[in-house]
């Protein structure tokens, strides 16, 4: 059974969806690298007034990533070089939207480290994306897979998404 897939948040602020065809792939990619975490950065679209995120693909796992059965450290060889590909081939209507990773056998809440990760992400002018997603996705990538997403703002801290408000 697919979980939900669309979120919103409770300040009515944010809707975050994810295709299906993406969530299948971040499930193929946990389930691969089981027993450890893994994940990448996401790839989507914003509505015109920026409320709403669409969540279409997920970047190639990079070389230079480390993980462990609980940690996950996300790299960054190629990254650069595929988000350019991805602005280009798609006339800069796709970005950087943010990043997922597994909790293998766990909930998907997010650690201090995540919460630190992301802050900094959305603090960084250089990223250029001042509400980044956070997407953890839980379970057995099998029988059971739980995801929850969270947005982090400049302005707003971390903000929980709801699945049961979208």
């Amino acid at each position: 059974m697919t979980p939900p897939l669309r979120w919103h948040s409770p300040c009515d602020l944010y809707t975050v969806e994810i295709t299906r065809r993406c969530y299948r792939a971040m499930v193929r990619m946990a389930h691969q690298h089981l027993p450890n975490e893994v994940g990448t950065s996401l790839v989507g679209t914003y509505s015109r007034d920026g409320r709403k995120a669409t969540i279409t693909g997920i970047s190639p796992l990079p070389s230079d990533s480390r993980a462990t059965r609980t940690t996950f450290q996300r790299g960054i060889d190629g990254l650069t070089q595929f988000f350019n590909n991805v602005f280009a081939r798609f006339r800069g209507r796709r970005h950087y939207v943010g990043e997922w990773h597994s909790h293998p056998y766990s909930a998907p809440h997010p650690s201090t480290t995540d919460d630190t990760n992301q802050a900094a992400i959305a603090q960084d002018t250089r990223v250029d994306c001042p509400e980044p997603i956070l997407v953890i996705i839980g379970g057995d990538f099998d029988q059971h897979t739980d995801l929850q997403a969270f947005v982090y703002s400049r302005t707003h801290g971390k903000v929980v998404l709801d699945p049961r408000l979208a």
